[in-house]
């Protein structure tokens, strides 16, 4: 995945969201974690088309192995 690539939401969304997701995949995000890496998490950012993040953001985390590009 590289910044800018449309983006799906592979798992069935909540019964009050659309059928599908779509978005445009930002980029990956680390938190946490020390200096050696131990604790820390790595997950995508991505502007969804249809919806704003809880906090209303227009760019959102998601784990990564929850999207797959759209080809």
């Amino acid at each position: 995945m590289k910044p800018g690539d449309l983006v799906k939401h592979k798992c069935s969304p909540d019964s009050r969201e659309p059928a599908v997701q779509y978005g445009t995949f930002v980029g990956l995000r680390t938190f946490g974690g020390n200096t050696k890496g131990n604790g820390s998490y790595t997950c995508a950012e991505v502007m969804w088309h249809n919806k704003a993040a809880p906090n209303g953001d227009i760019v959102s985390t998601v784990q990564t192995n929850l999207i797959e590009v759209v080809q």
